[in-house]
């Protein structure tokens, strides 16, 4: 039976009783507080060993209490925040400040005893994962729409399993952000987790890379995730050899559970029945399938995106904090998107760092929109001497390619024939030059 001390802080009893009677039969010596002057009062009688804190208190917000303990007691104990859907983000803020989880309402019991655990046994050193990986900044998908929604719910559910899953989606929807929230639900753990890049492997070094990363994984971990983006890229041969490498893992000598995460652009099984990737490995990696919608498909979820985006940024970045006119969302609202979310990224700090107003008005929104249009259009039509010949011969590839998979209504296996390329490599190619052979529009 565990000794440690929580302190529960909610200002609803029937949370923190519920709350309590769970952890006293877990055997947790617990302490319950109604709001922040309570907890503080407690605080200085006891030191707990980890805090469960609401974020909505009517004497003192959660955050508020956060940012004193921080700056009065040096955080002798840890946080684990407790917050409803839609303060997701203030949660996440509060990370940067010294909580090491959250939970979000209404809780679940098993995640909130999972999180708890892992809590207390990370190393108390341990920085917060956000603060201090910025390449880990993980969040919820954003936005009311079924869509948004559907997400939330099949990454909570499938973080009570270790199935493998695969995300996939158009360039730019977001897959490795929801890979890496699936793993942390999971393992609230920044090192127990390897991303790899389907396009970066090689026949010389794919054994190597993926014996080390399982040796990174199992050596103080007793589970973790291989996060591999753009599987749908890998050549026949490294699909071969990624498959040897899974049934070694599987065997019973391993007693260390590995799960692996993707994302593809392609449809997996579609890519089976047309003998492009190999079946057996499908059916290892692909337990189960999670389908992102490009952006436009979700329309209704782009201002909540960008206010988001336009509150992050500033403080992630250091940039300039501008507000978007409500004129100005509303144009981008119905924007057609062909860059989904790393698009809508992207535009709103280009927006930022302009120099103008404190608010981002239409003009400005439709001025560099038609700039990016003009940029593109210059691209397609001329050769550009001034570049280095790696990069104008990236430029060329990518006219070529674009221009024939115009001709072939984006039919891959027709520009493969066109090209004298092996579709796999084809493939490869498409994404190292970012384009998506399915918003290739037929001439």
């Amino acid at each position: 039976m565990s000794q440690a001390h929580i302190l529960i802080i909610d200002d609803e009893p029937d949370i923190r009783n519920l709350i309590s009677d769970i952890l006293l039969d877990e055997g947790y010596q617990v302490s319950t507080a109604e709001g922040g002057e309570d907890a503080n009062q407690q605080l200085k009688a006891q030191t707990p060993d980890l805090v469960l804190l609401d974020i909505w208190m009517p004497d003192i917000d959660g955050i508020s209490l956060l940012k004193s303990w921080n700056q009065g007691l040096n955080m002798p104990f840890k946080v684990v925040m407790m917050s409803g859907h839609g303060t997701i983000e203030t949660a996440i803020e509060a990370t940067k400040m010294g909580a090491k989880d959250f939970v979000e309402k209404p809780i679940s019991l098993a995640k909130l005893l999972q999180t708890i655990e892992h809590t207390l046994a990370s190393d108390p050193t341990e920085a917060a994962l956000i603060e201090h990986n910025p390449e880990w900044q993980v969040f919820e998908p954003i936005g009311n729409s079924a869509a948004a929604q559907e997400l939330r719910e099949s990454i909570e559910k499938l973080s009570k399993t270790t199935t493998n899953t695969v995300f996939v989606g158009d360039s730019g929807t977001g897959k490795l952000t929801l890979s890496l929230l699936l793993h942390n639900q999971r393992y609230h753990d920044q090192n127990s987790a390897v991303i790899l890049d389907g396009l970066t492997l090689a026949d010389d070094n794919i054994d190597d890379i993926l014996e080390d990363s399982h040796q990174q994984l199992t050596q103080h971990n007793k589970s973790g995730s291989i996060i591999l983006t753009n599987i749908d890229c890998l050549t026949s041969s490294l699909q071969s050899q990624l498959l040897i490498h899974i049934k070694q893992w599987q065997l019973p000598h391993h007693s260390n559970t590995v799960q692996i995460i993707s994302t593809t652009q392609q449809d997996l099984k579609v890519m089976v029945n047309n003998d492009e990737f190999d079946r057996e490995l499908y059916e290892f990696v692909a337990e189960f399938t999670i389908p992102v919608c490009p952006l436009i498909d979700r329309a209704e979820d782009v201002p909540e995106l960008l206010n988001f985006y336009v509150n992050f940024l500033p403080d992630q970045e250091q940039i300039p904090y501008r507000k978007m006119s409500f004129a100005a969302q509303n144009h981008l609202r119905n924007y057609h998107w062909p860059g989904n979310l790393r698009e809508l990224k992207n535009l709103v700090r280009k927006l930022q760092l302009q120099p103008g107003d404190a608010e981002i008005q239409l003009q400005e929104v439709k001025d560099l929109l038609e700039q990016s249009q003009q940029a593109q259009t210059h691209s397609s039509n001329n050769t550009r001497y001034d570049l280095e010949l790696r990069e104008a011969r990236e430029e060329f590839e990518r006219d070529y390619l674009l221009h024939h998979l115009r001709k072939v209504g984006g039919k891959v296996g027709d520009l493969a024939k066109i090209s004298g390329m092996e579709r796999s490599n084809l493939y490869r190619k498409l994404r190292a030059l970012n384009i998506n052979p399915k918003n290739a529009d037929p001439s």
